[in-house]
C-alpha cells in the first residue's frame, strides 16, 4: 500500500524547506501548487471554467492564463479564492492521484499550502504540519519577499488560522529555529516513517 503524506503549514513556515528535504532523502514529493500552474495552461476545460466564473481579464493576449492579471482579479479576497478553489481543485486532485499512481515508491508527500482548506487533507494517510509562531513567519517572508509587515498580514490572513490547523494534523513539527533545526527534526520524522 502506498502511504501518501500531506505537508502544509502557513506561509512562511517552511513547509517548502521540509519537502526539498524529503526529496533530497529520496522520497517522491507532488508540489499541488505545481501541478495547478501547470493545470492552467493544459487543461482547456479548466481555462474555460475559471474564464466563464472571473473574465477573460485573467488571461494574456495570446489567450492563455496569465498569473500576474489573474492575482489582482482572483487572489485579493476570501470569497474569490474559496469560489477558484472550488473550480481548481477537484482538477489538481485528479492530476495528483495519477501523478502518484505512477510513482514506484511506498511513500509519496505531496506539498499543498491549502490543504484543509481544499479538503485534500480528507485524500491523504497523514498530514504533517510545518508550524512557526506568527513573529518567526513575518519576519521569514519580509526577507524573503523583500515586502512590508502590513502585505504580510493581509496574505497571512487569507489563510486559514494556524490554531485550526494544529487541531486537524496528525503531525506536528515546530519550525522557529534555524534550517537545521528544522532537518535534525525532519530526520526523526523520517525514522518514524518507517513504523508508519
Amino acid at each position: 500500500m502506498k502511504l501518501k503524506i500531506g505537508i502544509t503549514g502557513g506561509i512562511g513556515s517552511g513547509k517548502s524547506l521540509a519537502a526539498s528535504f524529503f526529496e533530497s532523502k529520496g522520497y517522491p514529493v507532488i508540489y499541488a501548487d505545481k501541478v495547478a500552474k501547470e493545470l492552467y495552461n493544459s487543461d482547456r476545460t479548466l481555462l474555460k471554467l475559471l474564464v466563464k466564473e472571473f473574465g477573460k481579464g485573467i488571461l494574456d493576449n495570446k489567450g492563455k492564463f496569465n498569473s500576474i492579471n489573474a492575482r489582482k482579479i482572483i487572489f485579493l479576497n476570501r470569497k474569490n479564492i474559496k469560489r477558484v478553489n472550488s473550480i481548481v481543485h477537484p482538477f489538481v486532485l485528479k492530476q495528483i492521484d495519477e501523478i502518484s499512481a505512477k510513482i514506484n515508491s511506498n511513500i509519496v508527500f505531496i506539498e499543498a499550502a491549502i490543504m484543509f482548506e481544499s479538503g485534500s487533507y480528507k485524500k491523504m494517510d497523514y498530514v504533517l504540519l510545518i508550524f512557526a509562531n506568527k513573529k518567526t513567519r513575518i519576519k521569514r517572508i519580509m526577507k524573503r519577499d523583500k515586502i512590508k509587515q502590513s502585505e504580510v498580514l493581509k496574505l497571512m490572513n487569507l489563510q486559514m488560522n494556524e490554531q485550526e490547523k494544529l487541531k486537524r494534523a496528525d503531525f506536528i513539527i515546530k519550525n522557529n529555529g534555524s534550517s537545521n533545526e528544522l532537518f535534525a527534526k525532519l530526520n526523526s520524522f523520517c525514522k518514524k516513517l518507517n513504523q508508519l
